[in-house]
């Protein structure tokens, strides 16, 4: 189970550097779904706050309910924009979550 909090540590890590440096894609999605740019920036540092906390143990829980939250948002964004092929990936790391969430209740 360690080894899925590192993936999915490590795939929030860069999803929130990506999203702090703010490529012109990237910027351009947040406004297409009609966030603001300090959006934009505020969910790179929950991203990146949360990947770091799923590194430490007793944390974990409280980083994989940040990040599930953030993941259950990027869901709504492509809901609402009928992206429905691009809900894959967050479907995947929505239910790793979920799982990272079971264990780390299920441990204590």
């Amino acid at each position: 189970m360690e080894y899925v909090n590192i993936i999915i540590a490590c795939a929030f890590l860069s999803a929130g550097v990506v999203n702090l440096i703010g490529p012109r894609v990237i910027r351009a999605e947040f406004e297409k779904w009609g966030y603001p740019d300090g959006f934009r920036v505020t969910i790179a540092i929950v991203e990146l706050v949360g990947s770091l906390l799923l590194f430490v143990t007793r944390t974990q829980w409280f980083g994989a309910f940040v990040l599930l939250v953030v993941t259950l948002g990027v869901l709504v964004s492509f809901a609402r924009s009928r992206e429905w092929m691009r809900m894959q990936y967050p479907l995947v790391l929505f239910f790793l979550l979920i799982v990272t969430l079971n264990q780390t209740y299920a441990s204590r």
